[in-house]
């Protein structure tokens, strides 16, 4: 028999889980907006995941410091917003509300015919993204394997050049392109 099966204690988790989710969202507010985290000070890998891990504030004399900078901004701000979502998704599914449909409906723009995005098992707590395997292999040609053109933008569009092509004349002497521009 497990833990999960039971009903009231899968609530109480349930809750607990949406709780920490709202925490991640407090701290991702702090991080990206105002550009501040909280880390441990202690030992050094699990100063390294401290952030995820501290959602109290610190008393006089703690190890758990204050960190300002960009860093806040671009990696740590992000990360905390999506455990939140994770963890609201997974705390809403326990709960018996529609946590992880609903982020698919958010995913798919609302339409309810495509596949699922993002799916929850309540029964081991897991997550599996069906999307990062339908869609990786475009993804990554896109970033990696794909060639940047000056002529055209990132859709395909035709981009006029800032300085035009220069030619040279009979005599030698360079000249501007006579394009009818």
């Amino acid at each position: 028999m497990s833990f999960l099966s039971e009903p009231i204690p899968k609530m109480i988790l349930g809750f607990l889980i949406f709780v920490i989710g709202i925490s991640f969202l407090y701290k991702g507010w702090n991080a990206c907006v105002l550009g501040r985290f909280y880390y441990w000070s202690g030992f050094l890998p699990l100063t390294m995941i401290s952030p995820w891990m501290t959602h109290l504030p610190p008393s006089k004399r703690s190890l758990i410091k204050k960190k300002e900078g960009m860093l806040a901004h671009i990696f740590i701000g992000p990360s905390f917003f999506l455990c939140a979502v994770l963890c609201l998704c997974a705390g809403a599914d326990m709960l018996h509300l529609p946590g992880t449909k609903t982020l698919n409906t958010v995913l798919n723009g609302g339409d309810s015919n495509k596949p699922t995005a993002v799916s929850f098992d309540e029964n081991t707590g897991r997550y599996t993204f069906p999307i990062l395997a339908k869609s990786g292999g475009k993804l990554y040609k896109q970033l990696f394997e794909s060639k940047i053109s000056e002529d055209k933008d990132i859709i395909g569009r035709k981009l006029d050049k800032m300085i035009p092509d220069q030619e040279r004349n009979i005599d030698g002497a360079m000249v501007k392109n006579a394009n009818g521009k």
